[in-house]
This record gives structure tokens, C-alpha cells and sequence, in this order.
């Protein structure tokens, strides 16, 4: 396993969900991979939904330079958990709510993401994302 890193964005927002109407909450935080700024994720916490679910819009690739945009690819999952475990589910980026942002690099559809050689390292920090992002954590856990 990698040698990753969570640095914690400043705050929390609320922000309105396009598809319910309600509000959520939102996380997001940086990913250093061996030292190296990896990874960018938004975690939209659905606390307006029945079943406790996060949105994970997650950019992996060269974050260490502002202009590699093109070295950058993005997916957008869905965590949630089961009594006995955590789940995971790569959807459509269409369905993200910062799919607008040009800086987190090529969307790759989930037919991409599913093919991706990549996909074991998404995978990855989506894991470490969960178990040490304490709003995503947190909330997976309790509901709250």
C-alpha cells in the first residue's frame, strides 16, 4: 500500500441537492501520496436521504503542478454502508455536483472507470478517504 495523507479542507458547507431539493452537506481535503499531492476529493454528505450515503467526487494524478490538468482523471462514487461492511459504486460523473470543475481533469464515465487500470488506486484512496475523513467517517457510521 502507498504511503498516503489526508489534509483536511477548512470547513464544511451546505449545499442544495438538484435531484431532491434538500440539503446536504459538503467535505472536501487533499491526498498526498508519498509525499507528492495526489488527490482532490468533494464528499457530498446526503443527510436529506433515508439511507446515509456520500457522493465522492474524486480526482487522482499530478496535483503536484497547477497546470496537468491533462495528467488528472476523476470518477464520482457512492459509499454507503451495510451492517457488515462499506460499499462502493462508480456512477456517472453527470451525477456529481462539481462535474463543472475543469481543474479535476478528464471525467471518466463509469464504463471507463470500470475498465481503468487506474481503478485499484481510486479504489484506494476512496478507502483511506473514508476511514480518515472524519465528516465522512463520522457520518457513514452514526447517520449524523
Amino acid at each position: 500500500m502507498s504511503n498516503l495523507s489526508l489534509e483536511l479542507g477548512e470547513q464544511i458547507a451546505e449545499i442544495g441537492c438538484s435531484y431532491c431539493g434538500g440539503r446536504h452537506k459538503s467535505a472536501y481535503g487533499f491526498i498526498c501520496k508519498d509525499g507528492d499531492a495526489y488527490s482532490v476529493y468533494y464528499a457530498t454528505l446526503h443527510t436529506g436521504h433515508q439511507q446515509p450515503s456520500v457522493g465522492l467526487t474524486l480526482s487522482v494524478g499530478n496535483w503536484w503542478d497547477d497546470d496537468a490538468v491533462a495528467e488528472r482523471q476523476w470518477v464520482f462514487l457512492r459509499v454507503w454502508a451495510t451492517p457488515d461492511e462499506l460499499k462502493m459504486e462508480v456512477l456517472q460523473p453527470s451525477l456529481s455536483q462539481h462535474q463543472n470543475n475543469k481543474s479535476l481533469g478528464k471525467a471518466l464515465t463509469r464504463e471507463a472507470a470500470l475498465a481503468s487500470p487506474f481503478l485499484p488506486q481510486i479504489f484506494e484512496v476512496a478507502d483511506y478517504i473514508v476511514l480518515n475523513d472524519p465528516a465522512v467517517n463520522s457520518y457513514l457510521e452514526t447517520g449524523a
